[in-house]
């Protein structure tokens, strides 16, 4: 049996989260019902172990919705005020399978004209199909997959797997000393995907890393961790990069690389931060955790509009509650929102043209941004934001370590990180 101290009760109770999200959308559905209303759809897992992830995403959607229905709806470029209405979609866990069903309930029965969904290059490909025959604009938090053929699948922020090559890629620059990199993900779309970029990141830096270790595993290979990374610390890593453990599997991995004498640092898109210094005290890993996906709104220096969906949830759900998932929905939405806002129109073609059309995006979070992503996949559908990557202080707060630049570092070390993404089956131009 997994050990399970030290797991907030999202963990525990996402069934009833899920239920209780389902009430907050009703209660503001009530609050819209004398204004036009927008369907926003969310694709993410609604329960089960994979809810640490899909759960705060979705809450930090309605959130979202929550800000613009007080201000009286999201003014659209048509001069119009819209209120919003979020409706969730399991797809248990990203599984391409279940992510087209979630696709069929929400774009065929619903309707659904706005939506979000995972990064996951095989849930992406799954839908776009059906996006692009029903006209459904459809963000996530980074790209995974797009194409030319489908251009209402867009990428709203530069997020995952992007983040990945990019978090990599400070951490080394951070710590010259970092020699040895083991790179541990899960056998799925999105660990897959993780490990191309990881390695991409690792590859603009041939004079000071190499990759040491480089493996998958199985769900079930979870169950016993200690067996899990035993092979990973044989390697001796100074640097260990992760995708795929949900966030309280990820505390367990890292008490355990721990215990096992690892002195060097971690990158990963986030660290649930609660769980995992009820495990190993912040003094031990302060300086050595380095991540980033969208931004972190529980430090308040990078975006003072992003802090405030830290407060909020913080108010609804508990500071134990409090996800470095949430604000990924929250940010990748704001992409869609900029384009209602610009749009003349709020059909979702002509805000897709409107969108697409434009040479920067003033985004909500990040503020202006261009679009990139045509070397990858043959289309700039990429918003391609700067990233902040954070790390922990030794007070057990999060702190800004640098602001990225994405598109310059793309530029900078394209032509030897793109090789590696597409040897790792990464590009779909």
């Amino acid at each position: 049996m997994r050990n399970t101290r030290g797991i907030p009760r999202l963990a525990l109770s996402a069934v009833a989260g899920a239920a209780a999200l389902g009430m907050a959308m009703s209660a503001t559905t009530e609050t819209a019902s004398a204004q036009e209303t927008l369907q926003v759809g969310a694709i993410q897992p609604q329960a089960g172990d994979c809810g640490q992830w899909g759960i705060p995403i979705t809450r930090g959607m309605q959130i979202w919705a929550d800000q613009l229905n007080a201000e009286g709806g999201l003014l659209a470029g048509d001069g119009k005020r819209y209120m919003i209405e979020i409706k969730a979609y399991d797809n248990v866990c990203y599984i391409p399978g279940e992510e087209l069903k979630a696709g069929r309930r929400a774009i065929l029965d619903d309707g659904i004209k706005f939506m979000l969904q995972t990064f996951t290059p095989g849930s992406r490909q799954a839908i776009a199909q059906m996006t692009t025959d029903h006209h459904v604009l459809t963000t996530s938090y980074g790209a995974g997959y797009l194409s030319k053929d489908h251009p209402y699948l867009i990428g709203g922020i530069t997020g995952s797997p992007a983040a990945y090559m990019l978090v990599a890629s400070r951490a080394l620059t951070a710590n010259p000393d970092v020699k040895r990199v083991a790179i541990i993900t899960a056998d799925a779309s999105y660990g897959l995907a993780a490990k191309a970029y990881f390695e991409a990141g690792v590859a603009a830096h041939p004079d000071q890393a190499e990759i040491v270790y480089n493996e998958s595993y199985s769900p079930d290979a979870t169950k016993d961790m200690l067996g899990l990374l035993t092979p990973l610390m044989a390697s001796e890593p100074d640097m260990i990069c992760q995708l795929g453990f949900v966030p309280a599997q990820l505390a367990i991995m890292v008490e355990t690389v721990e215990q096992l004498g690892f002195k060097g640092v971690y990158c990963a898109e986030g660290f649930t931060m609660p769980i995992i210094l009820k495990r190993v005290p912040a003094e031990v890993l302060a300086g050595r955790m380095y991540f980033g996906y969208a931004f972190e709104a529980s430090e308040a220096s990078f975006s003072p509009k992003g802090h405030e969906l830290y407060t909020t949830y913080v108010e609804q759900f508990g500071e134990d509650q409090w996800s470095p998932y949430t604000p990924i929905g929250y940010a990748a939405i704001g992409t869609i929102e900029a384009g209602i806002r610009m749009s003349p129109s709020i059909d979702s073609e002509v805000v897709m043209k409107t969108l697409l059309g434009a040479e920067v995006v003033d985004h909500p979070i990040f503020g202006p941004s261009r679009w990139g992503g045509e070397e990858i996949y043959g289309a700039n559908n990429h918003l391609l934001t700067p990233l902040p990557i954070y790390n922990l202080g030794a007070d057990g707060n999060l702190v800004l370590d640098h602001l990225l630049d994405h598109a310059a570092w793309w530029e900078e070390n394209m032509a030897v990180a793109l090789p590696v993404l597409e040897a790792g089956g990464q590009v779909f131009r």
